[in-house]
């Protein structure tokens, strides 16, 4: 393919590899193609560590963030995040999860939630909070995978509307998601 990544780009892969492993044994791993948003591959290979962050301080519960576009990352105007955890009571599923959000949400702010795609294992929507101080953003898309012994949320999250374009490959990347 051609393909050359630097160091810290292949790093950051592995990174991203391990919080999937550092679930407990026997745990899948997520995988997808960061290759269908040219943004997101040149965050990876600029190799520009303020824009990603990772904690694992709760290994059932891990969490990556990759700054796309912005000074850092927690200075973002698009962002992926990426969490790792392991079903618990009440959270076994996709839907499970999807619900917890819900219920978690700052019930003072209206949100409006749109489905983009379901099957039995994952789901996709959109999440649009209109003027809401205490959101970190304004339009989030979201797809949850559950699998038969972890679950995968990714979120890719925007301060302002993105274009059709942009829309378009983060959903791509979003749908080649899968559990292994």
């Amino acid at each position: 393919m051609g393909m050359s990544i630097n160091r810290f780009a292949w790093r950051a892969i592995i990174a991203i590899v391990l919080v999937m492993a550092a679930m407990p044994a026997r745990a899948e791993k997520l995988t997808f193609d960061h290759r269908l948003y040219p943004p997101l591959k040149a965050v990876l290979d600029n190799g520009d560590k303020d824009r990603i962050a990772y904690d694992a301080s709760n290994p059932r519960y891990v969490v990556d963030l990759i700054a796309v576009t912005g000074k850092s990352a927690s200075d973002w105007t698009e962002a992926l995040e990426i969490i790792a955890r392991s079903p618990a009571k009440g959270v076994r599923s996709a839907r499970d999860w999807k619900a917890e959000l819900e219920a978690k949400a700052d019930h003072s702010c209206t949100a409006i939630t749109a489905p983009i795609a379901e099957d039995a294992s994952s789901l996709t929507f959109l999440r649009q909070l209109d003027g809401c101080p205490t959101a970190r953003a304004a339009i989030t898309y979201v797809r949850i995978l559950g699998g038969k012994r972890s679950l995968f949320m990714l979120s890719v999250m925007f301060k302002t509307q993105p274009d059709r374009a942009t829309m378009r490959q983060w959903l791509a990347l979003l749908q080649s998601a899968r559990i292994e």
